[in-house]
């Protein structure tokens, strides 16, 4: 499986300010098996990372309006699999959801909610989406 060279991570938050973060399967082949994650996936060719976020928004949570996306930063994260080196960039997005129950979730087994002040450290979650918390968290203050 090859690593994406560009990814998005999108976190959800709630009115309450909570966050929803994906909770990955344990299908053989995918990053962070079993692991909290962000949602998104890699961006595709032609296609912006805004354009990105928002499609896999869609193909991961049913959400096609009720929410408003935004940017939170990019950073530069090296990542190994299988002996494969490779720079990625993580563009990190925040989708301010307005109705909850619309979320109907297509990857993964589900998800978690957690406060926006949790140690994400002691979550069991990847190096990738760790980083990208600590960002959102930076980006919240």
């Amino acid at each position: 499986m090859n690593i994406p060279k560009s990814i998005v991570r999108i976190f959800l938050i709630l009115p309450n300010g909570q966050i929803l973060v994906q909770l990955r399967d344990n299908i053989p082949g995918i990053a962070s098996q079993g692991m909290v994650s962000t949602f998104g996936g890699g961006v595709e060719i032609g296609e912006s990372p805004m354009q990105a976020a928002v499609r896999e928004l869609e193909e991961e949570t049913c959400l096609k309006t009720n929410y408003t996306m935004e940017f939170v930063t990019t950073f530069i994260y090296k990542k190994t699999r299988n002996n494969q080196e490779t720079i990625q960039k993580n563009h990190v997005f925040l989708a301010r959801i307005s109705n909850f129950k619309e979320i109907e979730i297509k990857e993964g087994v589900g998800f978690v909610v957690l406060r926006k002040d949790v140690d994400f450290g002691k979550v069991n979650a990847g190096e990738g989406s760790q980083r990208a918390w600590k960002l959102l968290q930076e980006y919240l203050n």
